[in-house]
Order: C-alpha cells, then structure tokens, then sequence
C-alpha cells in the first residue's frame, strides 16, 4: 500500500480526528490486531460475536499508529489519550468507512482492477487470470476469498504504484451488497461467471440472485468491459442491462472466446478455443473449463494474445477443497468441501459419475445451507441426481441431507447402501472405518458443514495405518 496522509484519510471517511495530527501518514490498513504491522491504522469493526474495540490496546502495543473507532467510544479515548503520536478517529460506522477509504484509495491508483462475480466458480476464475496475468504483468489478487464488505477493501490496500492489475473477487448472499463492493472496486474489466440458485435464503429466488448479482452495472464505467457466460441465460439478461462493451465466453457458437473438441484425460481435460488455439487443463471437473474460458477472455481483452495464453494453464492447480484430489495409501480423496449449491454439486456428480475408479465410489454429502424455503425439493433433486450418478455408498452429513437420502431410495438405489450422519464429526470416524482398498470418496458440502473433518479424519486414519504396516515390515 502507498503512504496515505492522516488529513486525506478523514477526509475520505468523513472522520473526526480526536487524538493524533492531521499530517502524519500511515504506511497500512488493518481488521486485525494479532498480525498488524508497525505504522498502520487499526479499523476497529463490530459484529455478532466480535468487538475490535476491545482489541485496540494491543493493536498499539504491536505498532499501530492509531485507529478507527465507531461513535460514543469513549472509553477508548480515555485509554490512548497518554500514548505518544497515536492517531484516533471517531466515525460513525467502521465498516463502511473501511470501504469509503477503500474507494478513495483505489481512485489514486493507476492500475486496472478486474472484478469476478457470478453464483460459482469465482475463486477459481480469479486464481486463473491471475496465473495468467501474472507472466507478464505485476498483479495482485484477493487471498482465499476474501470477497465481502471486509475482504474486497483490503485486498484494495494490498495494491500500490507498482501493480499493473488487481483481480478482485465479489460476493453477496443479500441484496445491496454488490452495488457496494462494485462502488469501491469500480472495475476496468467485470466477469459474470454464471446464475444459479445460491443464497436463496437471502436473495429470494433466482431471479433474486441475478437481480443482486446485476448490481454491478450500476458501476461500470463507459468504457469498461463485461465478459459473461454466453451459455447461461441470466448472464444474458444482465450483459443486455449494459452499454459498454460486452465479451462472451462459452459453448454456443455466437460466443467470442468458444470452446470446442473437448477431451477427457486421465490428468484433466483439453480443449480448442476458436477453432485454432489449444488449451490443456490438468485439474478435475468439465466445470472449470468455463473458469478458464473466462480467464482466457479477459487475459485477450487487457492486450495478452491468445498465442501467447495457449500453455499458461497447463500448470493450474484449484485452490484447496475445490476438487482437491487428495492420496491417503489406497483411497483417493476428491475433497469439494469449500462450499455447495444445487449448480456446483450437480457439477461434481457429473464429474465424479465419470472418473474411471479401480474400486467403490462413495459419496459424502454434505447440506447446502442458505437455501430458505427451497431447502427440501433443492435437496431432493440432487438425491433423483445421486441415483443415477454411478455412486456406490451414500453417507449424508446434516439434517436437510436426509432429503438426498430419501430420494435416493425413492430413485432406485438400495437403502443398504445409504447411511445418514447429523455432523461432520459423527461421520468423520464413521467413513474412515468403512473405507476399503481403492475406493474413491467425494466429499462436497457447504462450509459450515465443515466436511473438512472428515478429509482429515481419513487422512489420520490411513496414514497412521501405513505407518503401522511400515513398522511390521521392518520387523519382519
């Protein structure tokens, strides 16, 4: 981050400077206290279950310059007033002023600013431009997915003079928040990956969720570009909201970056952009073919030839608990435990339905949580899915799972060889025992199930199993 003056900074926020002047700088901004660097501000942020108030103190023990507090804080005031050249702001919401200082920051620099948003497939579309971007360009990039009210502003703070782009990831699961997020980025180069019935539970329905994914047009500029999935017709509806310039990826043959004569390998997938170009995907999942056709389009937009792309993706690895295939001695993992949507987990099933395994195929299925009142038929169609998936054994983790169950038996497959959990910790022992030699496990939920345990319970349990082995062998 470039050096900000304190006198621009209130400026932006709209602060009141208690303690402190006006024309020092700060070299940083930051939420957390534990890991704040010498001479940056402390944005003091409020939640359910967290306070940064309480934590100011030990964010000036650790180098702070000072921080930004919410109104009638007084408290705090008290604490700091002896505490030589320490900076204290008072605002009225901390969190939206780390974004207005977000907005202010983010108009000072020259770099292009790349935004991805769409119901799936954002983290993994941002990793690949990046991965692209980044052979011949200085880039920055959100880490994991920080891509909310908190994370897009520091990733925002993460950029400097030198950067020539910053890719930027978008999310929301309720109206407002797009159109906020896309306020501060305000993005050179917008990509919409694709509609599906995510976040119902906020967003109402899947016209909800196109309408709050939308939002962003309301913060391009003129002569920014949006690059969207040409296959999907929401993408559609929302690219016609827009008068700039419009590139799309996809399938259909009205797409400008088309993807034709895909082959399946054992190591991942390739493919033919435009009838000429050559792409090789050494990841899982026909799904990510879409991410990187996106990547593609917008690598081709900022000036990289399509030439110069062909290879870049060669090397690509999913972030983690995307697809992640994972060895424990004679099981394979496919651990898809990030997050789940009815989209994403039709995508693994397609997927897993389709790997050549020398054993059983045993699925863990997770809830897909914040689906509101959709929540029991979204989960029955995937059980009508489970049935005709090539899926062996069927463990579901959580209550709304049990509707996954149910249709399954209803669809056809055995009731023998289903079994039903309520936690992640109650089926992480369970499914370790059972495990046989070459079988291969799925495990694909939403991330408060934290399907997590059960990866690591397999892990521990077949790992230490071929260390016992090793130690009888060396005896022998």
């Amino acid at each position: 981050m470039n050096n900000i003056e304190i006198s621009n900074v209130l400026k932006a926020i709209n602060g009141e400077l208690l303690l402190g002047v006006s024309g020092l700088r700060i070299t940083g901004i930051s939420t957390d206290s534990r890991s704040i660097k010498e001479g940056e501000l402390f944005f003091a942020l409020e939640g359910e279950n967290y306070n940064g108030h309480k934590f100011i103190d030990q964010a000036v023990s650790n180098g702070a310059a000072g921080a930004v507090i919410s109104s009638n804080k007084g408290a705090v005031y008290s604490s700091l007033s002896g505490v030589k050249k320490c900076i204290l702001i008072e605002v009225v919401d901390t969190l939206k002023a780390l974004g207005d200082l977000a907005k202010f920051y983010r108009k000072s620099l020259r770099t292009d600013f790349v935004a991805v948003t769409g119901s799936n497939g954002k983290t993994t579309t941002k990793d690949m431009i990046y991965h692209v971007l980044c052979d011949f360009n200085k880039v920055t990039r959100s880490r994991k997915s920080f891509n909310n009210y908190i994370g897009v502003p520091l990733t925002i703070f993460e950029s400097d003079f030198t950067q020539d782009f910053c890719v930027v990831e978008m999310g929301t699961n309720a109206p407002g928040e797009i159109r906020r997020l896309s306020e501060i980025i305000f993005s050179d180069f917008t990509i919409l990956t694709n509609i599906s019935c995510t976040h119902l539970e906020g967003l109402g329905s899947i016209e909800g969720v196109a309408n709050a994914k939308a939002e962003f047009v309301e913060n391009m500029a003129e002569d920014g570009v949006l690059i969207t999935n040409a296959d999907d017709d929401w993408c559609t509806r929302i690219a016609s909201r827009f008068d700039g310039k419009v590139i799309t990826f996809g399938y259909s043959k009205s797409a400008d970056i088309r993807a034709s004569n895909v082959k399946r390998s054992d190591s991942g997938f390739s493919f033919t952009v435009n009838d000429v170009f050559d792409f090789k995907l050494n990841v899982l999942g026909k799904h990510n073919i879409y991410n990187a056709m996106a990547a593609i389009a917008v690598c081709n937009a900022v000036g990289i030839g399509m030439g110069d792309i062909c290879g870049k993706l060669i090397d690509f690895n999913l972030p983690p608990m995307r697809m992640e295939k994972q060895v424990y001695g004679d099981i394979v993992v496919i651990n898809d435990g990030y997050n789940s949507n009815p989209s994403s987990m039709s995508a693994a099933l397609d997927e897993f339905s389709q790997l050549a395994t020398p054993g059983r195929k045993i699925l863990v299925c997770g809830d897909m949580l914040e689906l509101g009142n959709y929540a029991e038929s979204l989960h029955r169609e995937v059980g009508a899915k489970v049935a005709n998936a090539n899926v062996d054994i069927l463990w579901t983790v959580g209550s709304f799972s049990r509707f996954v169950a149910e249709e399954a038996i209803a669809n056809g497959m055995s009731e023998e060889r289903i079994r039903g959990c309520d936690t992640s910790e109650e089926a992480s022992s369970l499914v370790a025992s059972q495990l046989k030699k070459d079988d291969t496990v799925l495990i694909k939920g939403s991330r408060g199930m934290k399907l997590e345990n059960v990866v690591r319970q397999i892990e521990s349990h077949f790992l230490k199993k071929d260390k016992n082995n090793s130690a009888l062998l060396s005896l022998v």
